[in-house]
């Protein structure tokens, strides 16, 4: 009897589990949740034309780091020269990238007045990879501006791993541009180049 009744309620203990972890699968957020809720995020935080350009670019690095797979990017950036690069370089390779992207993104942002965001659909290109397809409505009759990002999930939280604004892959970019600078200069002649780009951009618009 006694061990019917630790069966039992060992059943009732894993019927339990089973179920609290199907529901919180259940209101995990979907792909195309995390991209309409990021692409609103961005735009009522960097859009105020009251805010200064400091605080909007530091804002634009905490949107980085919430949102977006810093790490996998950067890999995906420096390409094959990720596997020759030290531990120290590739740390200090994904400081600068942020750093540099925040900028030149808080500048457009800057330049936003009454857009919205819009998820239109997504797809799915495994079970924790999905594209999602969205536009950036404009308000002065122009047409939308189409939007793709990528999307990758670990542990129920997504982060984007790639941004395709008007068919321009932000990451795509810059591999291209920054293959062009190792080719002739090596890993420390990019982080040269990227240590004196971003020391100039924090001179004007400190966000540490």
């Amino acid at each position: 009897m006694l061990l019917f009744r630790t069966l039992r309620a060992g059943a009732v203990a894993l019927a339990a589990l089973v179920l609290v972890a199907g529901a919180a699968h259940a209101q995990a957020p979907s792909a195309k949740d995390f991209v309409q809720k990021m692409g609103d995020s961005a735009i009522k935080q960097l859009t105020d034309k009251t805010l200064p350009d400091n605080e909007r670019v530091k804002r634009m690095r905490q949107l980085l780091r919430d949102s977006f797979d810093e790490a996998a990017v950067s890999r995906f950036v420096l390409g094959p020269y990720w596997n020759r690069a030290t531990p120290d370089q590739r740390t200090e390779f994904q400081k600068l990238y942020e750093v540099v992207v925040a900028h030149n993104y808080a500048g457009l942002f800057k330049k936003y007045s009454g857009q919205t965001f819009q998820v239109q659909s997504d797809r799915a290109l495994d079970s924790n990879t999905a594209v999602v397809y969205a536009q950036i409505n404009q308000t002065n009759g122009a047409p939308p501006i189409p939007v793709e990002m990528q999307v990758d999930r670990n542990d129920d939280k997504w982060r984007a791993t790639d941004i395709k604004v008007d068919g321009v892959s932000m990451p795509q970019t810059h591999r291209k541009e920054y293959s062009s600078v190792m080719s002739r200069s090596g890993i420390d002649g990019l982080l040269s180049a990227m240590r004196a780009k971003a020391k100039e951009l924090e001179a004007a618009e400190p966000s540490e």
